[in-house]
């Protein structure tokens, strides 16, 4: 195979950036789209040529894909992820990869079922050089055993105007959650990505604190790791100036990320457990290596995901976001939920079926928009 047939599946606003990349690979063939508003699909099959559909699954089912591209409201992600992969087509679908961890673990069964399909998700910020920095760092042992997490990210400012765009935006029912489904699926995977799952999470979170919307809009989670490591997880849409600030502290030093600035790394000369235990002086310290590393200029790219998932299905690369992974960011962002709703600690994983009853008495709660 030379080239990869590849449909999409939805033709709002982020699909049209991923169909506006597709026309830099030359191993992709855009070759069909679909959408429930006729006028977004008549614009995007005028635009590009391609046979349209008015319903995903027909897309799926008409012959004229190898592989889709899924970026539809989050809902819809494991649908299409699952009816994709049982139809024998390669699937790359849009974060998050759904609103519950039952969901995703449904897809992911899907997935281990059949192997020979490539399932990623657009978690394209794995590809930026500063996170691909820390990565190496924290995996390569320099850190040592990590033994604290401070993670803020409220520079995800939005306004009432950005809430009241979309009858579906900030309810229950149409996105499933607030800043931590929308805004920080990409946080909770990085998360992930560098320091593993929490064993428990305790989470305090504000429904509508600064917006008009019955979902979350600012959290302050407490992080549990299995071996006696903390974190401390602070996200908000209500903050401006807002912050991106990331801290890991290990048994060989300190981490500190701060967004548009190099890492700074400052290294001890030993384990810092060892020498707490083992020096006889009272007032003495561990000698400091400071490192300032600016990684070569990569910003993340869709591009990259793109490419990697085509790679994949002509070559066996591996995939730089397999989709399977996506389940540990959905299960945090569950377990703050949850959490933060039901005012006790949530074990991670948590209790799918306990979560989905406690959702859809959300649902059934809402006053979302008309």
């Amino acid at each position: 195979m030379d080239q990869v047939r590849i449909g999409v599946i939805g033709c709002g606003g982020m699909a049209r950036a991923h169909m506006n990349v597709f026309k830099d690979i030359p191993e992709i063939r855009f070759t069909a789209a679909s959408d429930v508003f006729d006028a977004n699909l008549k614009t995007v099959v005028d635009e590009f040529g391609v046979k349209g559909f008015s319903d995903g699954h027909e897309l799926i089912n008409s012959g004229e894909c190898d592989a889709v591209v899924i970026a539809t409201p989050h809902y819809f992600h494991p649908t299409y992820s699952i009816a994709a992969m049982e139809a024998g087509l390669h699937a790359l679908t849009e974060k998050p990869v759904s609103v519950t961890a039952k969901a995703a673990a449904d897809a992911n069964a899907c997935a281990a079922a059949h192997p020979e399909l490539k399932f990623a998700v657009m978690f394209q910020l794995r590809t930026g050089a500063q996170n691909k920095a820390i990565k190496q760092i924290i995996d390569s042992g320099q850190l040592g055993e990590l033994r604290r997490v401070q993670w803020t990210a409220t520079n995800w400012f939005r306004t009432q105007a950005y809430y009241d765009s979309g009858s579906w935006r900030a309810t229950w029912e149409g996105e499933g959650g607030g800043v931590l489904l929308n805004q920080c699926p990409h946080d909770l995977d990085l998360l992930w990505w560098f320091a593993g799952s929490p064993k428990r999470i305790t989470a305090n979170i504000s429904l509508g604190k600064y917006h008009d919307i019955e979902v979350e809009d600012d959290v302050t989670a407490m992080l549990e790791y299995p071996n006696g490591a903390t974190g401390v997880f602070i996200a908000s849409t209500g903050e401006s100036p807002g912050t991106s600030f990331i801290e890991f502290v290990g048994d060989r030093g300190k981490l500190t990320v701060k967004r548009g600035e190099p890492l700074e790394f400052m290294q001890t000369n030993g384990s810092v457990d060892a020498f707490c235990r083992g020096t006889p002086q009272k007032w003495a310290n561990l000698e400091l290596t400071k490192m300032s590393i600016d990684p070569p200029n990569v910003n993340a790219s869709h591009k990259t995901i793109h490419e990697n998932f085509i790679r994949a299905i002509i070559d066996d690369e591996p995939l730089i976001a397999p989709a399977t992974e996506g389940l540990h960011s959905v299960e945090m962002a569950n377990a703050m939920i949850m959490s933060g709703i039901e005012g006790r600690p949530i074990d991670v994983p948590t209790d799918h079926d306990a979560y989905e009853r406690m959702l859809q008495g959300l649902i059934e709660e809402s006053k979302a928009k008309v």
